[in-house]
């Protein structure tokens, strides 16, 4: 029994030593979270041997054959539960510690990654933005000009119509003129649509000459 006593005791002493080591790796670990990971099970693991040779030493206590024997075992197994606790109290500290700084550094990564991240997508949004701006001109003065081309038509037709139905070349001349007015008007609007038109189309081109030089500025201050 006592050769069985004194190899626990070694192994205590053992998994005493071993457990502090883990919890001074856990204190100067900072991460990933796979190296914490694999400390906490080897902590754990020493744990539950810890409590395991805590537990022979009681049963050794209650098989001693003297009270006094039996006395000094079991002071000695309530002195080793309370440095197990005190482990533990320290095993779970340095967890906490660390989970903290892997945390930190992780949102500090997240953060730096975001900006970047923030960058591109305005560079994108405006880009998408210019072109988007330019289509819609480009439809909005496509569908002004069909529908002068259609009002053109339309007042072509009634000019037509009034010229056929007639009864007296005084009203027809009238319409005539009402309709040489209206063309006239259509015609002015097409030809100002029309510079509306160039006046948007180097708008554009200025603002995606700007666009490159934004591009180009951001690309020089990263890259020197």
């Amino acid at each position: 029994m006592l050769k069985e006593l004194s190899t626990v005791r070694e192994c205590i002493v053992n998994t005493n030593v071993t457990l502090k080591s883990i919890i001074q790796d856990i204190y100067s670990c900072d991460g990933p979270i796979e190296s914490l990971t694999q400390l906490n099970a080897d902590g754990r693991n020493q744990i539950n041997v810890f409590r395991n040779l805590i537990e022979n030493l009681e049963l050794y206590a209650r098989e001693a054959e003297s009270q006094q024997e039996r006395s000094e075992v079991v002071e000695e197994a309530r002195n080793q539960r309370e440095y197990l606790t005190s482990n533990i109290a320290s095993f779970r500290k340095a967890n906490v510690e660390c989970m903290a700084r892997i945390h930190k550094k992780s949102s500090e990564q997240l953060l730096g990654t975001s900006k970047e991240e923030q960058v591109r997508h305005k560079l994108k949004m405006d880009k998408e933005n210019l072109l988007k701006q330019s289509s819609t001109v480009t439809n909005q003065l496509l569908s002004v000009s069909r529908q002068l081309a259609s009002t053109s038509q339309q007042s072509l037709d009634t000019l037509e119509t009034l010229l056929k139905s007639s009864s007296t070349v005084s009203n027809i001349s009238s319409e005539i003129k009402n309709a040489k007015g209206a063309l006239t008007q259509s015609e002015k609007l097409l030809n100002k649509y029309g510079q509306r038109e160039t006046t948007d189309k180097i708008i554009i081109m200025f603002a995606f000459a700007f666009f490159l030089c934004v591009i180009a500025y951001i690309i020089q201050k990263r890259l020197f």
